[in-house]
């Protein structure tokens, strides 16, 4: 009786050593296995509009964990325009208010012209949705019939296409002087108070018919405007000190772009998220023909070609904008778009 007392003891005892050491393994495994959270980036994105089918891309990258799988977490900031006029995405960046942003190509080659250290590291539109919008009455299906009209221009980079078109048209700047735009609405050309609008043939051409004047549309990509209207841009330092950022960046950003091309209508269900007053069908009609624009056959999503930069430089400096040439290696770079081959 007492051996088989002393067996149990002693076999409790091995069993309870057992158990020890197991859950010791096990604690030292769990230690082990457990992954080190990476820490996320906070970076901020200056937005070129307001908040629309414009920026779908930026909102699915944040959406579908694109920008979080690449450890980051960004700050969508919406643009169009505040109390102190448009807001423009070369000054935002330049001045450390964002760290990214989307501006038109010679906004980017006139602000470098001023010193701001912005390059250029992606395209959104391979071609330009910049358009003259009228109503049919005003009669202008021309250039030369913008002599003596009253045409309303944002700040920043569609006014310089503008200018720029009326000097490849000889149309000296008094005879059609850009007044400023200070909102994104069109009510203005609806009033009559203005004959024409420089504005987006996908955006507020639409927006016109929806309400019953469809207007006549002058694309100024036919004169030989087409210049890159949707950059994205960041800052000769991030370019330098942490290209990493850079490249997660945009990888996030163009996989939820090319989201988008895959499926507009969930991309419009995210835009509703961050605009609940737009108006879902309309959204998904822009974006429609957005897309389009985005990778045309033949091309890459993101895609930079050095003869469109050099053409708008030439632009530039026949309408005196810039004095001189600039270098145009430092004003944008494809080194990031080159380290992502498959988009």
């Amino acid at each position: 009786m007492i051996h088989h007392v002393a067996h149990r003891a002693h076999r409790s005892h091995r069993i309870g050593a057992f158990a020890v050491m197991m859950l010791m393994l096990l604690a030292a495994c769990t230690t082990q296995t457990t992954p080190t959270p990476v820490p996320m980036d906070a970076v901020t994105l200056q937005l070129n509009w307001v908040n629309d089918f414009s920026s779908a891309g930026f909102f699915a990258a944040e959406k579908n964990g694109h920008f979080a799988d690449q450890h980051m977490q960004v700050t969508l900031r919406e643009g169009g325009f505040d109390d102190n006029g448009y807001i423009d995405g070369t000054e935002q960046v330049s001045s450390g208010a964002a760290d990214f942003g989307v501006a038109s190509a010679d906004s980017i080659l006139h602000a470098r012209a001023q010193g701001k250290p912005i390059v250029g590291i992606a395209v959104l539109t391979q071609n330009s949705p910049l358009a003259i919008l009228s109503l049919p009455a005003t009669n202008i299906r021309t250039p030369q019939d913008l002599i003596g009209k009253k045409v309303l221009v944002s700040e920043g980079g569609a006014t310089q296409l503008y200018t720029t078109l009326l000097a490849s048209q000889a149309i000296a700047i008094n005879q059609a002087p850009p007044l400023p735009r200070t909102d994104s609405g069109i009510d203005r050309l609806v009033r009559g108070e203005i004959d024409a609008l420089v504005a987006w043939n996908i955006n507020e051409a639409i927006a016109l018919a929806e309400l019953g004047y469809p207007p006549s549309i002058m694309l100024l990509s036919d004169y030989g405007i087409n210049s890159y209207e949707l950059v994205l841009i960041t800052t000769e330092r991030l370019v330098t000190e942490n290209p990493d950022l850079v490249t997660r960046f945009l990888k996030a950003s163009l996989q939820g772009w090319n989201d988008v091309i895959l499926s507009p209508a969930q991309a419009i269900g995210y835009v509703k998220d961050y605009a609940p007053g737009v108006d879902r069908d309309g959204q998904l009609q822009r974006l429609s023909v957005f897309v389009e624009l985005l990778k045309p056959a033949q091309t890459k999503l993101g895609a930079m070609l050095p003869e469109r930069w050099a053409f708008t430089q030439r632009m530039l400096q026949t309408q005196g904008v810039l004095t001189q040439p600039l270098d145009l290696s430092r004003a944008y770079t494809t080194r990031f778009l080159d380290q992502l081959p498959d988009r």
